[in-house]
């Protein structure tokens, strides 16, 4: 009886320390772990890049824990034709933990939080742990280093990597496999003396690719045949009203034209010649206008 009882005993010790084994007997081919302080928020943006193993069986069940405090940003796994899409999860909390239960149809998982980031004075700390729920073939963490942030350490120390494509530096380790209930803890502590985030004055980034199926993308193929019907109206506006105005000009005539009208038919009435430029009367035989000098008209 005695031995029986103490194989149980045994049994539960087990089942205690070891609860991921307990919960799923899912392994994980790897786990990336992005560790941004001061991004987009000020606080620290946890993003997890799960991959399942290749033998796991789908739809699978994670239950991950993450602080309890943490806001949980997104849940999502990969789609082989629609990109990242939002996975079904329950958070439940139990002491400083908050566990997600996270039903995942993909091998690859994306899970981002926000976590506390503890500020003194120019001092900044982050504390960050993975809570060991499952076997991990390749584990890995990368911190980026702030905008505007100086004098970074990390415990452990990882080394510090060139800029990445995005322009920011980080400090990576080395993948490493760990053991269920096999927990991770990193520390990192930088100096910084504004409050400014990384994103500020980053250019706009479309997600995905732009296309010509891209919504609400304008295309030249798509608007010219609207700029030339307008240029086109713009045209035949300023025509109708040049026409109109060149029209009107034609039907006026001044004072000094309507005169030599009235002159020109006075010549051909009475014989007399008057001159077309300035309607003075010319006497007979006179060849040039004896005020303006102009050559006179004569009529047949």
């Amino acid at each position: 009886m005695r031995k029986c009882l103490l194989i149980l005993v045994v049994l539960v010790a087990l089942w205690i320390s070891f609860p991921a084994q307990a919960q799923s007997g899912t392994n994980l081919s790897s786990v990336s772990v992005e560790i941004w302080p001061e991004y987009d928020q000020p606080a620290v943006l946890i993003i997890y890049h799960i991959s399942l193993s290749v033998d796991a069986p789908l739809p699978a069940t994670l239950n991950l824990r993450v602080p309890a405090q943490a806001e949980v940003f997104a849940v999502a796994v990969a789609d082989t034709t629609s990109g990242l899409i939002n996975a079904p999860y329950d958070r439940s909390v139990e002491g400083t933990w908050a566990t997600l239960k996270i039903t995942a149809n993909s091998r690859d998982v994306q899970v981002e939080y926000y976590d506390a980031l503890v500020k003194n004075g120019t001092t900044r700390n982050i504390v960050y742990e993975w809570a060991g729920d499952y076997a991990v073939d390749a584990f890995e963490v990368a911190v980026q280093q702030p905008v505007g942030a100086t004098d970074m350490v990390t415990d452990p120390a990882l080394p510090k990597s060139s800029l990445g494509q995005d322009g920011f530096i980080y400090y990576q380790s080395a993948p490493q496999p760990l053991a269920a209930g096999q927990a991770f803890t990193l520390t990192a502590n930088y100096q910084k003396e504004t409050d400014t985030l990384s994103t500020t004055g980053l250019p706009v980034q479309s997600v995905q690719p732009l296309t010509t199926s891209t919504p609400g993308r304008v295309t030249m193929s798509s608007v010219l045949p609207w700029i030339l019907a307008g240029i086109g109206a713009a045209l035949i506006i300023v025509g109708v009203v040049a026409g109109s105005y060149m029209w009107k000009r034609g039907t006026r005539r001044s004072p000094a034209a309507r005169k030599r009208h009235v002159q020109t038919q006075q010549v051909a009435e009475t014989g007399e010649v008057y001159c077309y430029q300035c309607g003075k009367r010319a006497q007979p035989g006179d060849v040039f206008c004896r005020t303006c000098g102009t050559r006179l008209r004569k009529e047949d």
